[in-house]
């Protein structure tokens, strides 16, 4: 059995995730929603 790695660090994840929802969430759910949890699945 092969053992798969990782393809990206904790720390390329975060910043990838924080990069999209700069990009492409935040202004279609920021107002009125501060403390929520946002799921992305792409």
């Amino acid at each position: 059995m092969t053992v798969r790695q990782p393809r990206y660090s904790k720390e390329e994840v975060a910043r990838r995730g924080d990069e999209i929802y700069e990009s492409q969430v935040r202004q279609q759910v920021e107002e009125g929603n501060y403390g929520k949890i946002v799921g992305y699945d792409s």
